[in-house]
């Protein structure tokens, strides 16, 4: 081969994106960020929310159409809310989001290949898809204990991979050149003045998975990790504009700081 036709092969990069429940949908400013830079990944791994927003991007839409997606969907409704059994809410609203949004409820249409964690309760580990269908794992994979009921697959029987697993580099760290993290969930520490159960539960289920994620963090080229996330709630939308906009800016930030520029 002449050396004039040669071309430089260009990294596979690879993005791993953590749980979060709504806080979650901050990788879609993270994405955004990272396309304004040039830096689209060919490969993704993701836990809970964050495979959900992996597995849109990977399907093909646009960081700008996801937040329109967000800004016009309904969740945690209070006709979702149940007492009395395994979870507080119906994840219906998920299962028709899915329905709505992916023509076909298989791994194998989407554009980007996509990897999801989630814990199979029934054994206590963790398990991964990458193929079959596509609901079904990101159910499994998003079921936060106590708040959505336990995704049953054959015989097993899984719940959110955040359990064991926030931040699955693991899935992909063999399969990129270069490798992007990025988790939506630090504490802010003073913000226990005003005590609540929804804001003790939200501070023990991010103490109790996060303690791996900074180890992982820097195992990754690029680590995301926008400041003061748990000012945002878990599972209520109202802050997600000003949330999507202040990571947007933490993101581009970051990426100029590390000496990337614009496309």
């Amino acid at each position: 081969m002449s050396w004039f036709s040669f071309k430089k092969k260009q990294p596979v990069i690879g993005l791993t994106l953590s749980g979060g429940g709504m806080r979650g949908v901050a990788h879609i400013s993270i994405i955004k960020a990272l396309e304004t830079f040039g830096l689209k990944p060919q490969v993704m791994s993701g836990t809970s929310a964050g495979a959900i927003i992996g597995a849109f991007y990977s399907a093909g839409y646009s960081p700008d159409r996801m937040r329109e997606i967000v800004e016009r969907t309904t969740f945690f409704s209070r006709s979702s809310f149940r007492l009395g059994t395994t979870g507080i809410f119906n994840p219906v609203f998920l299962s028709k989001l899915f329905r709505e949004y992916f023509q076909e409820d298989d791994f194998k249409t989407l554009k980007i290949p996509l990897y999801v964690a989630a814990t199979e309760i029934t054994n206590g580990r963790l398990e991964y898809f990458s193929g079959g269908r596509l609901s079904q794992a990101l159910l499994a994979s998003s079921s936060i204990p106590y708040v959505f009921p336990p995704v049953r697959i054959g015989d097993k029987v899984y719940m959110d991979g955040g359990i064991l697993n926030n931040l699955p580099i693991e899935l992909i760290y063999n399969k990129c050149d270069f490798l992007i993290g990025s988790h939506v969930n630090s504490i802010i520490y003073d913000d226990m003045h005003k005590i609540s159960a929804r804001k003790v539960f939200d501070r023990v289920i991010h103490l109790a998975i996060g303690s791996t994620v900074d180890k992982k963090g820097r195992a990754c080229d690029i680590f995301f990790n926008p400041p003061n996330m748990t000012r945002y709630s878990l599972f209520d939308k109202r802050g997600v504009p000003q949330m999507l906009d202040a990571v947007y800016e933490y993101a581009v930030r970051l990426l100029e700081e590390k000496g990337y520029s614009k496309k």
